[in-house]
């Protein structure tokens, strides 16, 4: 099981503001490099969600680089996803298509959605949340078994998704967060 978030595929810009995180020296070698990087981790046939802020290409090229990504895909909706959204052909590329998705692995609930959330179902019970959206930016501000799983919190900066048991060992030390009422 695999996730990520903000490829951001296309978008022009991307590299200015993550300049230390984003291989490729054009947008197009960045896109080569992440479609790389994914294939090298994600087989055919292991799941893999993206959580948001997928593409800012048009609907054609967007479906082009999908098709080239292995993996049975879920998609949770960013607020950078307006294609995603519009193009019904798009869509029927995922599995799932949703703002909010909760799943399992080895009885750990999972909690996913595009922003970072204070709180989530059974915070207080073990469950973790996985985000995206902030690019690297809260990652020296852990909050209980929360994590960027976006393309610049990797470490190694390789762009590749991340697999569960990455994440797992990063969060296994982590507090639950503490039970403040209902």
């Amino acid at each position: 099981m695999f996730f990520v978030s903000d490829n951001h595929y296309f978008h022009r810009n991307i590299q200015k503001f993550c300049p230390d995180t984003r291989r490729g020296s054009d947008v197009l070698e960045m896109n080569e490099l992440m479609i790389q990087a994914h294939n090298e981790r994600v087989g055919r046939n292991d799941v893999v969600f993206f959580l948001g802020d997928f593409s800012f290409g048009q609907a054609k090229e967007t479906k082009e680089v999908l098709l080239r990504l292995n993996g049975q895909k879920h998609f949770i909706i960013g607020n950078h996803d307006k294609v995603m959204i519009s193009d019904a052909s798009i869509r029927e590329m995922f599995v799932t298509f949703q703002h909010y998705k909760e799943t399992s692995w080895n009885k750990i609930k999972i909690c996913m959605f595009h922003f970072p959330m204070r709180e989530w179902n059974h915070c207080h019970y073990g469950s973790i949340h996985l985000f995206g959206h902030v690019h690297g930016s809260l990652d020296d501000q852990p909050w209980g078994k929360s994590m960027d799983v976006g393309i610049d919190s990797r470490p190694s900066g390789d762009m590749a998704p991340w697999h569960i048991d990455e994440i797992i060992q990063k969060l296994k030390d982590r507090p639950d967060i503490t039970h403040h009422g209902d």
